[in-house]
């Protein structure tokens, strides 16, 4: 479970690096979003192992998701509509019910 948890905070932080690069113009942020999206295959390959693969991929793009959302919200000043708030509750309840 440990490894789905690294993948998972690479794949944040790898979005986010994504968002800095903008569109892949800035090289540092871009350099650093292939590195990180690379340990995140990396982290998540070594998941499966352990973890079903229908399970780590559930929490691992759920997560993914509400992550990145999340930290669109804190990081970018993006809204928070209700909408956004909703479908990523609901993603969160998907993924604990597994």
């Amino acid at each position: 479970m440990i490894y789905l948890i690294f993948a998972l905070a690479f794949s944040i932080i790898g979005s986010i690096s994504v968002k800095r690069s903008a569109g892949f113009t800035k090289k540092i942020p871009g350099i650093t979003a292939f590195f990180l999206f690379g340990l995140c295959i990396y982290f998540l390959t070594l998941s499966v192992q352990s973890i079903e693969i229908g399970l780590a991929y559930a929490i691992w793009s759920g997560g993914s998701i509400a992550g990145t959302t999340l930290a669109g919200l804190l990081l970018f000043n993006e809204k928070a509509t209700r909408r956004k708030v909703i479908s990523i509750a609901l993603i969160m309840i998907g993924v604990v019910l597994l």
